[in-house]
């Protein structure tokens, strides 16, 4: 009877009896079990950690090979929108640490209310970097098969197709320049900026293509003639703000099951470890757009 008391006891060491409606049979008492999730929250951070912490290291890695080029990207982003953004995901962090603090106090409506206002503020974020994102697309600054960038911050076609001033005064000059090739006799038929009408292939035989020709050539893929190194900053940008953005979508969706659990009344003051743990994945991603931000945006100060 006494080594049956005892057992008892040690099951209620933090003050709680193993049958509470939540407790799993592999731990000793419900302390137990809190810091075993916790633990295994802070785990599946650390490893959230080395996955950013390579895509930091690979930005840095190619900033001071292509800085010049990384200074001129980054200015064209938008650093008021970003610094907009920088402000929502600080007050989401709040709300979902007075989240936290409502489920430990077991203050049902409270709880509901900053879950709510929590998701409030990550769908604004969210919100921002699809019109970031669109600005992208417009400019041609989405790395592929379109993409073009100058110093100048001039996008050199937009999505329509349709050149803009700059490109068009470019093509003009290309087809007057194949207009009087073709007008001189044994002359390299100079390529078009639309369909590259001639090639360097029809050269006469002895001749050799002239420089200028060869550089309209090359530079005639709009892709090409963009400044060395800026899509790289691009794919960069995408790859981090873009993992960025699914966590906070992932976040969403598990906070939508907080939601539901909550309304529900299962958390209160001797269960609420969901909802601690959640918040410390709220406040790593955070985190992670506090470095993003200057990274990104302030590279080279404020470009817009």
């Amino acid at each position: 009877m006494a080594d049956h008391s005892m057992h008892d006891a040690g099951h209620g060491g933090h003050g709680e009896h193993p049958s509470h409606p939540r407790y799993q049979h592999q731990f000793d008492d419900m302390g137990q079990q809190q810091a075993a999730s916790g633990l295994g929250m802070w785990m599946f951070l650390v490893q959230e950690i080395m996955f950013f912490g390579g895509l930091f290291i690979a930005y840095l890695v190619y900033r001071h090979k292509f800085f010049d080029a990384f200074s001129a990207a980054s200015n064209t982003l938008n650093w008021k929108l970003g610094f907009f953004n920088t402000v929502v995901l600080i007050g989401s962090s709040l709300t979902m640490a007075l989240a936290v603090n409502a489920a430990q106090r077991g203050l049902k409506k409270r709880l509901i209310v900053f879950i709510l206002g929590t998701m409030f503020l990550g769908t604004v974020f969210l919100g921002v970097k699809v019109i970031e994102y669109h600005d992208k697309y417009v400019e041609n600054h989405i790395p592929g098969a379109n993409f073009c960038f100058h110093d100048s911050q001039d996008a050199c076609m937009d999505n329509e197709g349709k050149p803009q001033a700059e490109e068009q005064e470019w093509l003009e000059a290309m087809h007057k320049k194949a207009e009087e090739s073709r007008n001189k006799p044994d002359a390299v038929p100079m390529p078009t900026a639309a369909g590259m009408v001639g090639s360097l292939e029809m050269a006469p035989q002895g001749h050799s293509a002239p420089e200028d020709a060869v550089m309209a050539n090359k530079s005639a893929n709009p892709r090409e003639r963009s400044m060395s190194g800026s899509e790289l900053y691009f794919s960069l940008y995408f790859a981090m703000t873009g993992m960025h953005a699914l966590h906070m979508v992932i976040g969403m969706g598990l906070m939508v099951w907080l939601l539901l659990k909550a309304y529900q009344g299962v958390y209160d003051e001797t269960y609420y470890t969901p909802v601690e743990n959640f918040g410390l994945y709220w406040h790593f991603v955070d985190i992670v757009w506090i470095y993003l931000f200057p990274l990104l945006y302030l590279i080279n100060g404020v470009g817009k």
